[in-house]
């Protein structure tokens, strides 16, 4: 996932600007601020999420654009700092003059640029963020792309319950990320709700902080599931890709067999890599099925454009989102391109056709939308059903 991208990497306070045609004049245009994490411990979705954005707008300007008018766009690299993102929207807002933001990185990034964008009137498209509820953090300009933590977690707690077999499950979380929280709290709820139980201590469950530079050793968390009475039928992952596959493979070492079930911080094919055959009973929730047709022609241009397959969903989640954003406008803003009106354009939508799935803002700026649960095996990440849960 280090491979970068863009005809130039531009870290920090650097952007590059990318049009396919000659320098657009005048305000009849759309100009898109992107943030990305191309560097740091994020870059595992971010560099596949930006690799989908810039294709989406070679493809839109090289079809005459969005209402006849070729799309504008900077990209920032984020170095997957907090400071660093909020730093780049200020700058995308102040001195680059962008009409809407997409990326925005992790769920605390996002809320956190997204409430400078709110301020001043700029949508944003989150490409990565499932957190259900940031509007009422951020405000009404603020949209996911993806589904809500509260429906992958509802549907991975469904297809294990009902499909694996599982009654029993340990949840393992991320303590130090708000994602992998939410995550594995709507996770335990749900399977709860279906008749399931969660297996602690009495004590309760212990979550880990992870620093990438100093946590490799899971096994104080990992004890803790052994010195259980009953082992469980499942251990569900609150993690990362960074992570993630640590705790699967020293699982697999100190002899737990159980089903691991996470969520879509787990899709990346870096996962199965480095887990190796430990992580062949790991299901996860995904936002795409690249087995299926209507992605193929996606793949086929990504893959002449970057000399390889997407390495996860994200890359088609930012895809969408500039899509998404033609098709807004297209439908909806009757030729006027500011902020204000490319945001109402957007909650609008009711019908969008994407790579992911349906995207409708009829109830709200986070889609229902349905979710793709995928199993690692033998190094690859594979299409098992797809689920639309009961929330």
């Amino acid at each position: 996932m280090k491979n970068r991208i863009i005809s130039a990497i531009l870290i920090g306070t650097l952007a590059i600007t990318l049009l396919a045609g000659n320098a657009l004049a005048g305000s009849d245009h759309i100009k898109i601020g992107g943030l990305f994490a191309l560097t740091g411990w994020f870059d595992s979705y971010d560099v596949a999420g930006s690799k989908g954005f810039e294709l989406a707008v070679e493809e839109i300007n090289a079809a005459g654009g969005i209402d006849g008018h070729l799309v504008e766009f900077v990209i920032y690299d984020t170095t997957s700092d907090l400071q660093t993102a909020t730093n780049l929207t200020n700058k995308l807002i102040e001195q680059d003059k962008v009409d809407v933001l997409v990326g925005l990185n992790d769920p605390n990034t996002d809320i956190a640029c997204g409430i400078i964008a709110q301020e001043a009137g700029i949508p944003s498209l989150a490409t990565v963020s499932t957190l259900p509820y940031t509007q009422e953090r951020v405000g009404d300009t603020a949209f996911l792309v993806p589904y809500g933590d509260n429906v992958q977690a509802a549907a991975v707690s469904e297809y294990a319950f009902r499909e694996l077999g599982v009654r029993t499950a340990y949840v393992l979380t991320n303590n130090t990320d708000e994602y992998t929280i939410a995550l594995s709290t709507f996770f335990q709820a749900h399977f709860q709700e279906l008749g399931g139980t969660i297996l602690s201590l009495d004590q309760g469950d212990l979550g880990y902080e992870y620093d990438e530079n100093t946590s490799t050793d899971f096994s104080p968390v990992i004890n803790q599931i052994k010195a259980l009475d009953t082992q469980p039928d499942a251990v569900f992952l609150g993690s990362f890709t960074d992570e993630g596959p640590l705790i699967i493979r020293q699982l697999r070492e100190a002899g737990i067999d159980a089903i691991v079930l996470s969520g879509d911080g787990l899709d990346d094919l870096s996962v199965a890599q480095i887990a190796g055959e430990a992580s062949n009973n790991t299901y996860f929730s995904t936002h795409v099925n690249y087995s299926d047709p209507v992605t193929d022609a996606f793949i086929e241009a990504y893959r002449a454009k970057y000399s390889e397959d997407p390495q996860n969903a994200f890359a088609a989640l930012a895809y969408d989102a500039v899509y998404l954003l033609k098709y807004a406008v297209e439908k909806y803003a009757g030729g006027d391109y500011s902020p204000a009106s490319i945001r109402n354009a957007l909650a609008q939508v009711t019908d969008f056709e994407g790579l992911t799935g349906t995207i409708s803002y009829a109830n709200g700026n986070v889609p229902t939308k349905t979710v793709f649960i995928n199993q690692f095996k033998d190094g690859e990440s594979l299409n098992v059903t797809s689920v639309v849960p009961e929330i």
